[in-house]
């Protein structure tokens, strides 16, 4: 979901920091306990998801009204339909190079940013424990709170920018 201002995108940056915070922090208790924490993530992020709603009523509304209109034209007679439109695009001809490329890179681009942050856990974590710490679980899930925000705020920023397909 793009967000609509900066302060939304900063908002939901920080929150993602924290649920990816309190989901690695759960790794240090007893797995029944660490089960209840993370569902109780899940749950938390579903209630703010569903409470945040406007955007998401406004789409389908918007969604919905395209599906009417496609209807409605497809339950026009044939006689009154206008002989000179195009015929519809074959797949073949409607496949966008550029798209699948951005597609590709993006994809690839997640999985790059998944494994490096995996990596820096890894690195970090083994860090703590080597050097003694009480809880290095815990000193890592606020190590890399920063980092899950840093990376969710750009996602939040590009995403704010760019302009939406207008493919009619």
């Amino acid at each position: 979901m793009a967000s609509s201002s900066y302060s939304r995108a900063v908002t939901v940056a920080a929150m993602q920091a924290v649920f990816n915070s309190a989901w690695i922090a759960a790794r240090e208790l007893s797995p029944a306990k660490r089960r209840l924490a993370r569902v109780g993530v899940i749950a938390i992020g579903a209630a703010g998801y569903a409470g945040a709603t406007p955007d998401t009523r406004r789409a389908i509304r918007e969604v919905r009204a395209e599906v009417e209109s496609l209807r409605d034209k497809e339950d026009e007679p044939e006689s009154s339909r206008d002989s000179a439109e195009e015929p519809p695009a074959t797949p073949d001809s409607s496949f966008d190079k550029r798209r699948a490329v951005a597609i590709v890179g993006a994809l690839g681009l997640t999985i790059a940013v998944t494994l490096g942050r995996r990596r820096l856990e890894k690195r970090w974590l083994a860090r703590l424990a080597r050097d003694g710490h009480a809880h290095p679980t815990r000193a890592l899930a606020l190590r890399m709170a920063p980092v899950a925000f840093a990376a969710e705020l750009a996602i939040q920023i590009i995403d704010m920018h760019t302009l939406p397909d207008k493919t009619d």
